[in-house]
């Protein structure tokens, strides 16, 4: 989520073909709020976007062919900001979009999410991998014209927990596991799309759900997670999945809302 304030006019001229046969693609980027800045983050940044610049926010996202969906979460310690964008060619818009903000904005978003995240030398460095998909062409779970939500959820990898996560979560996740996964996910309703981001603090997990009832699918896979991966998650990510869940993630700014 960025301001948008006297560039609008630039962005806005921002060119990507918009082809139909082209897959939909995501790209997800966590950011940090430093203590004590929320309130700061929600005037300056939140409040311009929902407010009198919301119309030119959301008319650049379409102009461009993407829908923007940004989330606030409450962490175990501050919050963070989790950004999507969707569409056949997000990237193009986010490295024109970088090459405006970074400029103008790097100063003041240095004041709200601290140095090092933003790195205006190599903007897609900052996106997260996308490392995991549980899309199967057969599935009839997002149909085409179908309204759907989506939710997005940030899990830190402990520090020295990397290399586990690797080997026993996503490995298994992407080999002999993935047909079981894939449809854990299908049952419960949802397409999962999961991003590995590296941050100046440390590793982060992105973890996007869509579907008709998102929160329930999610709520269905954690119940239904063999204890074995629930063990590795509370080693990895220090989350008891047998415990209640924190509050999700709140749906802050939708392009297409």
């Amino acid at each position: 989520m960025f301001l948008i304030t006297n560039n609008f006019n630039a962005i806005v001229q921002i060119q990507i073909k918009y082809c139909l046969e082209i897959p939909m693609k995501m790209i997800a980027f966590a950011v940090p709020i430093l203590e004590g800045k929320l309130e700061d983050w929600k005037q300056m940044i939140l409040g311009n976007m929902l407010g009198e610049n919301k119309k030119a926010t959301d008319e650049s996202r379409e102009y461009a062919g993407v829908q923007e969906r940004s989330y606030l979460q409450k962490m175990s310690k501050g919050h963070v900001c989790i950004l999507t964008w969707e569409g056949n060619d997000p990237l193009s818009f986010w490295l024109d979009l970088m090459k405006i903000a970074l400029p103008e904005f790097t100063d003041h978003l240095a004041d709200l999410h601290g140095r090092g995240i933003f790195k205006e030398e190599n903007p897609e460095s900052m996106l997260a991998e996308m490392v995991y998909d549980s899309k199967d062409e057969q599935s009839e779970i997002l149909k085409k014209d179908e309204k759907t939500e989506m939710i997005a959820i940030a899990l830190p990898i402990l520090p020295g927990k990397i290399e586990v996560w690797k080997t026993k979560i996503l490995d298994k996740m992407l080999g002999e596991n993935k047909p079981d996964t894939d449809a854990v996910r299908h049952a419960a309703g949802v397409r999962e799309r999961s991003f590995l981001q590296e941050t100046p603090d440390g590793h982060m997990v992105i973890l996007t759900f869509e579907g008709k009832d998102p929160i329930t699918g999610y709520s269905q896979i954690i119940q239904k997670m063999p204890s074995e991966f629930a063990e590795l998650v509370m080693e990895v990510h220090g989350l008891d999945v047998n415990a209640p869940q924190p509050p999700m993630p709140e749906l802050v700014y939708n392009s297409h809302e």
